[in-house]
C-alpha cells in the first residue's frame, strides 16, 4: 500500500472532523503555514484564547484573573502575573482546574508518572489531541518523513509498548499507519543483534527511538563489529539527547539525527528542523517560559526551569506547567531555517539532575555527564549514574564493558570532589548494569537534595 493511500485511508477513517477528530485539517493547516511563514501573531492570539477561556470556564484561575480583555491586549505580560502550575496543583486542584464546558467536549483522564514515579493525572479532549497529533506528524514532516511511510519505533512507554495481546483493530491501524515497534525494555545482546538485523534489513523511512535505547543498540554494535546499514533518519525523544550519545548514533546509523522534546502532559513540545540547531517550539500548541527558582523570567542565552502553557488543552489548561526540565532559550533569530518563533537553544535535563553544594551553589548535571562520558566513550563504561543522597554525599555507579576493563576511577571521584568544593565523600559501587526507570528513561545524575 503506497503512503499516500494509507494517509488517505487514516484521515478518513480515524482522523476526519466527521468522527470528531479533526487531525487531518489542523495537520493541513500547520504544514500549509510552516511552508508560506507562520503568522507573527499566532501564538500570541492562541495564548490569549486560552487565558480567556480559562477567566470564563475554569474555577482556579477564574479566582485569580481580572476582565477578559486584560488577558488579550498583552497576553505574554499577563501571563508571567500568573502563579506556576505545579504536580501538587493538579492532585490537590484537580477538581477546580477542570474547564466548566467538560460535557459539551469528548474527554478522557490521562496521567504520567515523571521523574518521581508518583503518578499524576489530567484531562485531555480530541481537540487536544488532533493538535498535538498533528504537531508530531509536522516534525517528522521536517525530517522528511511523509505520514504513511514505513516507520519503526524503539520505544520504552509501558502502555505504548506491550502490544502482544493487542486487538484486530490496533494492529488494523499499526498497518494502515505502516509503523512497527521494537521493544526498549527488552534490550538484551539477543535482542539488540535481532534489532539491528531488522533494521538492515529493512530500514524505515524513519526511526523513532528513546534516546538512551538508542544509544545502547549503537554503543552494542561498535563493540560487536555489527556493520549497520546507513539509514534515512533518526528522531530522539523521551530522554536527553547529549553530544557524546549524538556522536555514536550517528558514527553507527549514519544518518542525521533530529531531537524532539515533549511530555505526555502536554505533548510534543519542540523538535529539530533540518537545519539541526535549536529545538523550534510548535507556535499552535505550546508557550514557553525560562524561568529561575524564584520564578524570575531568565533571558535568552541563561539556564532555568521550564514552563509550558498548553495552547489547545481547553478541557484542562495547563497554564505555566512546571515541566520537571530545565532549558535555554535561543535568541529571537534562534535558527538559520528563517523560521520565526521560540526556539530551545537547549534541554539540558531534568531538575533533578542538578547537584547542590551546601554553600546553595548548584552544579549542572551537565558536568557529570560530560566529564564521565569522556571515559564512557572510551569503551571502558557501559553506563554510569551519580546520585547526591546529602550536602557530603555522592553515590557513583559504574557498569563496565568488560570486567577487566581499565578505568581511572580515581580520577573520576577527584573531579567530583573538586566541583562539589565542600568535603564530599564519593562511594563508587561496581555493577553489572544500572536499570532504566519504570518509564523505561534513563538518568545519568539525580539529586535527592533540594532547596
Amino acid at each position: 500500500m503506497v503512503p499516500n493511500v494509507r494517509k488517505a485511508i487514516y484521515f478518513g477513517c480515524y482522523g476526519s472532523r466527521v468522527r470528531g477528530w479533526p487531525t487531518a485539517q489542523v495537520y493541513r493547516s500547520m504544514v500549509r503555514q510552516d511552508r508560506i511563514g507562520v503568522p507573527t501573531s499566532l501564538q500570541r492570539d492562541r495564548l490569549a484564547a486560552i487565558l480567556v477561556h480559562c477567566r470564563r470556564n475554569v474555577p482556579y484561575y477564574a479566582g485569580l484573573m481580572a476582565h477578559d480583555q486584560d488577558c488579550v491586549k498583552d497576553p505574554e505580560r499577563y501571563l508571567r502575573e500568573l502563579p506556576i502550575l505545579t504536580r501538587d496543583h493538579l492532585r490537590t486542584r484537580f477538581d477546580e482546574l477542570k474547564s466548566a464546558d467538560l460535557s459539551r467536549r469528548q474527554w478522557w483522564i490521562n496521567s504520567s508518572g515523571g521523574s518521581t514515579g508518583q503518578p499524576v493525572c489530567f484531562i485531555q479532549d480530541r481537540e487536544y489531541e488532533a493538535y498535538s497529533f498533528a504537531t508530531t506528524l509536522l516534525f517528522y514532516n521536517w525530517a522528511g518523513y511523509d505520514f504513511g511511510e514505513p516507520q519503526t519505533r524503539l520505544w520504552g512507554a509501558t502502555r505504548d509498548l506491550f502490544r502482544e495481546k493487542v486487538t484486530w483493530r490496533t494492529r488494523l491501524y499499526d498497518y494502515v499507519v505502516n509503523v512497527s515497534y521494537l521493544n526498549a525494555f527488552r534490550m538484551t545482546p539477543e535482542k539488540m543483534r535481532e534489532y539491528l538485523a531488522i533494521l538492515n534489513q529493512r530500514p524505515p523511512k524513519l526511526l523513532v527511538a528513546y534516546a538512551q535505547a538508542l544509544y545502547e543498540v549503537a554503543r552494542f554494535a561498535q563493540r560487536e563489529g555489527i556493520a549497520v546499514q546507513p539509514q534515512r533518519a533518526i528522531m530522539t525523544s523521551a530522554g536527553t539527547l547529549y553530544p557524546f550519545m549524538r556522536e555514536v548514533i550517528e558514527g553507527v546509523f549514519r544518518c542525521r539525527v533530529y531531537n524532539r522534546y515533549g511530555s505526555r502532559e502536554v505533548g510534543d513540545i519542540a523538535s529539530q528542523c533540518a537545519a539541526l540547531q535549536g529545538l523550534h517550539v510548535s507556535p499552535w500548541t505550546e508557550y514557553v517560559e525560562i524561568v529561575d527558582e524564584q520564578g524570575r523570567p531568565m533571558p535568552p542565552g541563561a539556564e532555568g526551569d521550564i514552563l509550558v502553557t498548553s495552547l489547545s488543552n481547553y478541557a484542562m489548561p495547563l497554564i505555566r506547567y512546571k515541566i520537571g526540565d530545565r532549558g535555554i532559550l535561543a535568541p529571537e533569530a534562534g535558527c538559520s531555517c528563517g523560521r520565526h518563533g521560540q526556539v530551545l537553544a537547549k534541554v539540558t535535563g531534568r531538575i533533578t539532575d542538578n547537584f547542590r553544594a551546601r554553600t546553595g551553589r548548584v552544579i549542572p548535571g551537565e558536568y557529570f555527564i560530560h566529564m564521565i562520558g569522556v571515559v564512557l566513550n572510551g569503551g571502558a563504561i557501559k553506563q554510569f549514574q551519580v546520585r547526591q543522597t546529602s550536602y557530603d554525599q555522592i553515590v557513583l555507579k559504574i557498569a563496565k564493558t568488560e570486567p577487566e576493563a581499565m578505568i581511572d576511577i580515581q580520577e573520576i571521584v577527584s573531579k567530583i570532589q573538586f566541583v562539589m568544593d565542600d568535603p564530599c565523600e564519593v562511594r563508587v559501587e561496581l555493577v553489572d548494569a544500572i536499570p532504566p526507570e519504570a518509564s523505561g528513561k534513563y538518568r545519568y545524575t539525580i539529586s535527592e537534595v533540594q532547596g
